[in-house]
């Protein structure tokens, strides 16, 4: 019975282990809702996200003043209608075509108004506020990222958008006139460092910070006044451009650096399967997946499904402001009437691994061994001759390889992955 139980409690701590949560920030992709939103100013329906007024009325259809973030989600099906200038459909509506960067959730935030026009005589605009899911940790570096879009109705595109780490301090209260004007008291931790005009593609904003042990929101937006705003005109066909700034944010993630991505364990599947799902279930991250040997992205998501026809190894990459990792995942098919690779030359073994000077590989005789950098390329092959071989890796550079051992009469193939150390 005390063994069950040890048991038991081992896989519960091996599974809290595997599941622990990487990003920071809760509902990093705007995915998690308590309602569909139809209207401008309702960033209260999607979860764990408000502007930085928490005082404005959760059964009013607008906060006011104009000062809070719209919230547009793909689950608003209502019909595009021109000039409805209240309407946050996807991807077309009056201020903007776009779809989010990932998952079906995205935000739209007012950055700049310029004062000077007619009919506004306030710099107002909005801030997005999300919590955190524990408070970071004192000491620690951190990177955040999250990805902006120009919104085409807008009049000018700005530079030093920011993000703000703090305590929940930021929060005006019941003042909620000063929610809509400049915070220009707080300085920004993280802050694009150029003007982002791309109404196109999504735009990376991201930077390294050192934790002071508080912090438990982030904040985004424009903390500059006007005056002291980046910023050029600009005027896209087919949209009514005014003196306002308006982007799009998706995908807002705060990782401690040293981080590593997960893309989930080797898996096989039998010919002909319809697909298979690897990585793991977290949003928001700045993720990107290519198929070993290529540069081409395949996908952003944590989670993604692909549609292997034959063995074919994946590769994560995860990217903490340069100090990031890299993961693989192989998706191996079988040949017709092969029920698994590995059958046919019994039970292959890497051992040790991972391996530092030499590697044993047990049970793979009469095979072909090759193994690939993470560029896909072919940087070792020999020839198995005994069920015992060992082979020497010593002038390998340290990093993670792909090893595929193919049996030559069958074509099976055995992929496995093999860090150096």
């Amino acid at each position: 019975m005390k063994q069950l139980i040890f048991l038991v409690t081992l896989l519960t701590c091996a599974c809290l282990k595997i599941q622990a949560q990487v990003n920071y920030v809760l509902n990093p992709s705007f995915e998690q809702h308590s309602k569909c939103p139809y209207i401008l100013d309702q960033i209260k329906y999607a979860t764990d996200w408000s502007p930085i007024d928490s005082i404005g009325s959760p059964d009013s259809v607008f906060y006011l003043p104009p000062c809070v973030p719209d919230y547009c989600n793909t689950c608003d099906t209502a019909p595009f209608v021109p000039g409805n200038d209240f309407a946050v459909n996807i991807p077309r509506n009056d201020y903007f075509y776009q779809y989010p960067r990932t998952g079906n959730g995205m935000v739209q935030v007012r950055m700049l108004v310029d004062a000077t026009m007619p009919g506004a005589d306030i710099d107002f605009r909005d801030y997005l506020q999300g919590r955190l899911y524990k408070p970071l940790t004192a000491g620690k570096d951190y990177c955040v990222t999250f990805y902006v879009n120009l919104a085409e109705a807008s009049g000018y595109a700005i530079g030093k958008i920011g993000a703000y780490l703090d305590d929940g301090s930021i929060d005006v209260g019941q003042d909620s006139a000063s929610c809509s004007k400049p915070q220009t008291a707080y300085s920004p931790q993280i802050v694009a460092s150029s003007i982002i005009n791309d109404t196109m593609n999504w735009v990376q904003v991201r930077g390294l910070f050192t934790a002071s042990g508080t912090e438990k929101f982030i904040t985004i937006g424009n903390f500059s006044d006007f005056a002291h705003t980046d910023k050029i005109a600009v005027n896209y066909s087919g949209y009514s451009s005014q003196g306002f700034s308006f982007y799009l944010i998706d995908d807002v993630s705060v990782v401690e650096v040293g981080t590593k991505p997960i893309a989930g364990p080797d898996m096989y599947v039998s010919p002909g399967s319809d697909s298979a799902t690897i990585g793991s279930s977290e949003e928001g991250l700045p993720l990107t997946w290519v198929v070993l040997g290529s540069a081409v992205p395949i996908g952003h998501t944590g989670s993604l499904k692909v549609h292997p026809d034959t063995t074919t190894t994946y590769v994560l990459f995860l990217d903490i402001c340069d100090v990031g990792g890299t993961d693989t995942v192989t998706v191996w098919v079988a040949p017709a009437g092969v029920t698994s690779p590995g059958l046919s030359k019994g039970e292959v073994k890497l051992l040790p691994n991972p391996a530092r000077d030499v590697l044993n590989i047990e049970g793979a005789a009469g095979c072909e061994v090759s193994v690939f950098n993470l560029l896909g390329q072919r940087i070792y092959s020999a020839s198995i001759i005994s069920n015992n071989e060992v082979i020497n890796i010593k002038d390998l550079v340290q990093g993670i390889y792909t090893m595929q051992i193919t049996e030559p009469s069958t074509g099976a193939r055995l992929v496995r992955k093999l860090v150096k150390q």
